[in-house]
């Protein structure tokens, strides 16, 4: 089984073609804890120091520590979809759709892979049958400064390793579609569920405060090095820069 046709640095270009109108920030990691800890820690790091944040992509090949509902803690190994997209600036009222409008863009994008019979479990699941396909995690931080998250955790070849026996049985998309074209799958969820997270909000008319795209990630905590894009060259991240970056297991530090 091939698990990854492409290096991390060839998938961020392709994502950034694709995305770059909706995504200032994009991150990937080939192994990180979790990459809603991720996302968390740079809301929480950024809001202390005043900072705003356009919107931002954080994306890993597995994780440590996957994070859900109620502190529930797994594995998420090679073979799975595991992404958080978050932002500053948005109003509260926006923030209280997200739940909904997250829940329906992954419906929308695992539907668009070919997975049938795909249906929400309000509000954070997808299910095929009586199984987990996806599953959907929201945090935000109101204040002066309003901040969300929305994590995203899509089972592609292989389901989670869970350590809650009470969690629902998992199933993965290659066991509903067929051939397996993971890269193919990933590209079309994470632009399928951005474009209509994003269009959702829009065609709503929610409120974004403040001006959305004044904010960059200026460095990303707990990365030692990586290979960073902005305007299709190398560069070192820096303040004021939209962040491109790739980390690869092993990079020297």
């Amino acid at each position: 089984m091939v698990i990854c046709k492409m290096n991390l640095s060839t998938r961020l270009d392709n994502m950034t073609r694709q995305l770059s109108a909706q995504i200032e920030n994009f991150v990937l990691f080939q192994v990180t804890e979790s990459t809603h800890v991720m996302a968390r820690r740079v809301i929480a790091e950024m809001d202390d120091e005043s900072q705003k944040l356009g919107a931002t992509l954080i994306m890993a090949d597995s994780q440590d520590s996957g994070e859900g509902r109620g502190d529930r803690k797994w594995k998420s190994p090679v073979g799975g979809l595991y992404l958080n997209w978050l932002r500053s600036g948005l109003a509260s009222e926006t923030i209280a759709q997200l739940p909904m409008l997250a829940a329906t863009a992954a419906h929308t994008a695992v539907s668009g892979i070919g997975v049938p019979g795909a249906r929400i479990k309000w509000p954070n699941d997808i299910l095929v049958g009586s199984k987990k396909l996806a599953g959907l995690l929201v945090f935000a931080r109101h204040g002066e400064t309003n901040w969300v998250t929305v994590g995203l955790g899509v089972n592609l070849e292989i389901s989670p390793i869970l350590d809650d026996t009470e969690a629902l049985p998992a199933t993965a998309v290659a066991e509903h579609v067929e051939g397996t074209d993971l890269e193919h799958w990933r590209h079309s969820l994470v632009c399928t569920f951005v474009n209509e997270l994003n269009r959702s909000m829009d065609g709503l008319g929610l409120a974004v405060l403040g001006d959305a795209k004044q904010g960059r990630v200026r460095e990303v905590p707990s990365v030692a090095a990586g290979v960073m894009r902005r305007r299709g060259k190398q560069a070192i991240c820096a303040a004021c820069a939209p962040v491109r970056l790739a980390l690869e297991v092993g990079a020297a530090a």
